[in-house]
């Protein structure tokens, strides 16, 4: 690889959080939203899915990226 690959691997690799991290708080942010629509419709619960995942996702991005950035400027 040249050196434009590794910096732009490198780069595109601390842009996203690990997998695992998403995947565990949209599961629990799914589980504790199950607590509270136990019997609503299951057009409610998806619209509900959907809006946990994605703000999980941004919250966990934006939190990554912010933390990550700052160590980047200290060093």
């Amino acid at each position: 690889m040249n050196d434009d690959n590794e910096k732009f691997g490198k780069e595109s690799d601390r842009r996203w959080a690990p997998w695992y991290i998403y995947l565990v708080l949209i599961i629990g942010g799914n589980y504790i939203k199950q607590g509270f629509l136990e019997d609503a419709p299951v057009y409610v619960n998806v619209i509900a899915t959907v809006i946990v995942a994605a703000t999980v996702f941004a919250l966990v991005t934006m939190v990554y990226r912010s933390v990550f950035t700052g160590r980047q400027r200290r060093r």
